[in-house]
């Protein structure tokens, strides 16, 4: 309830309390005074009052209540059409970020789809990478022919990218005299040659790998180490510096992976020194690599001086012949200066003892049918010039 109407509930009361006070003051004055009052007569002045007044309070409250009515109604509306304004652009805002959620989302969603592919996509290609290395360490511990593929394959891949040419600067498996056959021979200039052969002795090695017990390990590392030797003792009886021909600088062991050089040093700290006793170089993927593109330079160097020499002699050759050129060409200029002296001796000829003969035919007008006459011809005064000497090119270039 409100306080207006609390107001007007209060007024209704007070004036009810004065309309019995008037009544009792009425009443006792009909009495002349006496002490009792009527109860009956108090009670109809009193319901004839309330009666004539009824309809006024109800009209007066009726209409009280109908303005605060109507009032309440304006200011609900205007209450409303405010907080309508306030909330409108927090419901623009709210659209556009349910907008912008759902376009994230969508986003989201597609980008996650997009990231479980890679991720499957990553995930089969490692399982696919680890089958492949777990058969390719089942095939080199397994079989020494496959050892052997792989160093053969790693050493062409090797020398492709070393920048030398096969068939020219190096050949593949050529077999010599004595039915020795390296798995390369490289050629360097001046006519050496540099056997190679792929030594890949990794079976103890990649057993070790998989082995849990320290001492077990070790020992299969040691045995690892052991056969590096054995090999290098291998090559030693093959003897290549004997058999293949030409000068051999060296032969060179190679082993297809670096860690299977480098842990060998652990155990035969010497193997460099005893291989090089015997001219064997062990070389790994990247030292091979250096050693193969240090030749392929020395025989591009070697190519460009061949080129220098060969364009010296093209020079040289072609000096002798433009030498050979300017004889002739100085027989030209000669000719052409008597050639020219016989036309002007012809000419003059023509003037003194042709050109009067002419005159007089003329004057008998002997061509006046024909359209033609004789037309006396000129002297050429131009002198052939003779070629310069190559120091007198220099001088005017100078000046």
């Amino acid at each position: 309830m409100s306080s207006e109407q609390t107001l007007l509930i209060t007024f209704l009361i007070i004036v009810l309390a004065a309309i019995q006070v008037v009544i009792l003051l009425q009443l006792r004055n009909s009495k002349g005074g006496a002490g009792s009052i009527d109860e009956s007569a108090f009670n109809q002045i009193s319901m004839n009052a309330l009666s004539q007044n009824n309809e006024q309070f109800l009209a007066l409250a009726e209409q009280r209540f109908n303005v605060q009515k109507t009032d309440a109604d304006n200011q609900l509306e205007m209450r409303k059409r405010e907080i309508e304004n306030l909330l409108q652009p927090l419901n623009e805002q709210l659209k556009n970020l349910e907008t912008e959620n759902k376009e994230m989302e969508k986003s989201r969603n597609q980008a996650y789809g997009d990231l479980k592919q890679h991720v499957q996509q990553m995930i089969t290609g490692a399982e696919r990478l680890g089958r492949e290395a777990s058969n390719l360490t089942t095939a080199l511990t397994k079989s020494a022919q496959v050892r052997g593929n792989w160093g053969e394959i790693s050493l062409s891949n090797i020398l492709e990218m070393s920048g030398l040419r096969e068939g020219i600067d190096y050949v593949e498996q050529e077999t010599q005299g004595d039915g020795k056959r390296p798995d390369f021979i490289v050629n360097i200039p001046g006519g050496g040659k540099i056997p190679i052969d792929a030594k890949a002795s990794g079976k103890k090695f990649l057993e070790s790998l998989d082995e849990a017990d320290d001492d077990t390990r070790m020992a299969l590392l040691e045995k690892h180490a052991s056969a590096m030797r054995d090999r290098v003792n291998e090559l030693k009886k093959k003897a290549y510096r004997d058999s293949v021909e030409g000068d051999v600088e060296a032969v060179v062991m190679f082993v297809p992976s670096e860690s299977l050089l480098a842990i060998t040093f652990d155990f035969e700290r010497d193997l460099h020194e005893y291989a090089m006793k015997s001219d064997i170089l062990i070389a790994s993927p990247v030292s091979i690599l250096a050693l193969l593109r240090t030749i392929a330079f020395q025989w591009r160097q070697v190519e460009q001086a061949e080129n220098t020499r060969e364009a010296v002699d093209i020079c040289r050759e072609l000096y002798r012949r433009f030498a050979v050129w300017s004889e002739h060409y100085g027989k030209v200029g000669v000719n052409l200066r008597g050639a020219v002296e016989t036309y002007n001796k012809s000419v003059s000829s023509y003037q003194s003892r042709i050109n009067p003969q002419v005159r007089q035919l003329n004057e008998l007008r002997l061509n006046d049918d024909l359209n033609k006459s004789i037309t006396a011809p000129a002297e050429v005064e131009l002198e052939p010039k003779s070629l310069p000497a190559p120091e007198s090119i220099v001088g005017s270039e100078e000046e």
